[in-house]
């Protein structure tokens, strides 16, 4: 892992890069394949049979949701970040080191919360809850510790390209950065303060309504903004997308305002201070924040194709030779059909940003909800995020192992079809209203069915994309 690679930069002598460390792929897909997706399928499956589920559900989902923000999406933002990043910069990593400190740091703590915190409450006894409990705790200290240590590690990074300020390609997307770098310390120290109040009360649980706001406030400043820096600068190359000559950084400034006006009412102490005004206010945020995903949607013409490629205005164009590539695409199809996988990312983006349009709105207008804002955040997370992740890693993870195709592009194929089902039955239960399911005889059953179904599919769409990569890594 301390092998580096060498690249010449335009404006001075050669500089030095550290190669990709493939270890927080890894520890990502173990954590989804061992904790994240098999807790998510026990909850659905319980959920769905009527099977009792105990007085433990509760640390359960906690852990279910912590681990798959953290440590399933969260270390693919890292691993890729902390490769990335310095050669967007045109310098090197500035502590080499500390990579590998982050993702012990982080493999430790999120292995002590997904043995540790499920099992709280089938503990017999309070002399072997406590220690337990302060194990979790400290799975929270040392999360926090290569949290901090992360966003350090980028920061000195960029902060090393001063002379090269005039690079496009970071300063594009620098506000995006660092809402992710304030996302994730934010949420490091929430996390890390909510397990030690739970240590010192002796319960299982994190305090529900500050467990969300942390989720929210992850979601918003951490997943989405990561997720929209890497579509600007990666997309129109893969996908042969327009040059992004539009104000991309002030979306990213109106995007963030709309994420605090959501998030930062739903806080215990602002909403019960005045719950109703919290409630319009994070409801017009939702709104508005809602609005401009859409926008930058429509901006990046991923879907529309209103413009014309950035290839268009090239002056040197491939000779007669040259072997075409696919229609549209600047590839031959040793990635697999992975576009497929973006483009339904996409799709489940807007279904999810439309969804927090009318959520907000309907709000706003005294009415109640109409889409369940749990469908909501699960498209998110499993319809975006996880769907962008299956997609950009077949295409980006073979090149940072110098690898010229993926080994297996069927298996492109079955991770596109498992996991599209998957969200479709997850989010299908909660977004159809109840009264619709009534009128229809066994439709009910249908839904609770595919709902329990959602956890096995997702699980079986990592299985495709772990063995692919794993055989991509391994191939000579």
């Amino acid at each position: 892992m301390d092998e580096m690679t060498t690249i010449h930069d335009e404006v001075g002598p050669r500089r030095q890069h550290v190669a990709f460390r493939s270890g927080y792929i890894w520890v990502a897909l173990g954590i989804a394949l061992g904790a994240g997706f098999p807790l998510g399928a026990y909850l659905a499956v319980a959920m769905s049979v009527g099977f009792p589920l105990g007085s433990g559900v509760a640390s359960v989902i906690q852990t279910h949701g912590h681990v798959q923000l953290v440590g399933w999406v969260g270390l693919f933002i890292m691993g890729i970040s902390l490769h990335v990043i310095p050669r967007l910069a045109g310098v090197p990593m500035a502590h080499r080191r500390w990579s590998g400190w982050i993702l012990w740091l982080m493999a430790v703590g999120l292995g002590l919360r997904s043995v540790g915190h499920p099992v709280l409450a089938s503990l017999p006894e309070e002399a072997w809850m406590r220690p337990v409990v302060w194990l979790v705790a400290a799975s929270g200290l040392l999360e926090w510790g290569g949290i901090l240590l992360y966003a350090v590690l980028l920061g000195r990074t960029i902060c090393g390209m001063a002379e090269l300020s005039e690079r496009p390609a970071l300063r594009l997307v620098r506000p995006y950065m660092g809402m992710m770098a304030v996302g994730w310390v934010l949420y490091a120290c929430l996390n890390l303060v909510l397990l030690i109040h739970m240590a010192l009360r002796g319960t299982v649980v994190v305090p529900q309504e500050w467990n969300q706001l942390a989720i929210q406030g992850f979601m918003g400043l951490v997943l989405l903004p990561v997720a929209f820096a890497f579509s600007v600068r990666m997309l129109p190359l893969y996908l042969r997308l327009p040059a992004p000559t539009w104000s991309v950084r002030g979306i990213a400034y109106a995007y963030g305002v709309t994420v605090m006006v959501q998030v930062l009412p739903t806080a215990p102490a602002l909403s019960r201070l005045a719950p109703q005004g919290a409630l319009v206010l994070s409801s017009l945020g939702m709104m508005v924040k809602g609005g401009v995903i859409l926008w930058f949607v429509w901006q990046l013409d991923l879907l529309t194709r209103r413009q014309h490629p950035w290839t268009v205005h090239r002056k040197l164009q491939p000779g007669p030779e040259r072997r075409p590539t696919r229609p549209g695409l600047p590839d031959y199809g040793e990635f697999g059909r992975f576009e497929r996988l973006v483009y339904a990312a996409y799709v489940w983006l807007v279904l999810a940003a439309g969804g927090e349009v009318v959520v907000g709105s309907t709000t706003l207008l005294g009415h109640s909800w109409v889409i369940s804002t749990t469908a909501i955040r699960h498209i998110y997370l499993l319809g975006f995020m996880t769907l962008l992740i299956f997609g950009m890693a077949v295409r980006m993870l073979p090149g940072f192992w110098h690898k010229r195709h993926v080994a297996k592009p069927a298996l492109v194929e079955a991770t596109f079809w498992l996991g599209n089902i998957a969200v479709g039955c997850r989010v299908l239960l909660l977004l159809v209203p109840a009264g619709v399911w009534n009128t229809v005889p066994g439709s009910l059953l249908g839904a609770r069915m595919a709902f329990a179904l959602s956890g096995v599919l997702g699980w079986g769409a990592v299985v495709c994309l772990a063995t692919n990569l794993w055989k991509t890594a391994q191939k000579e």
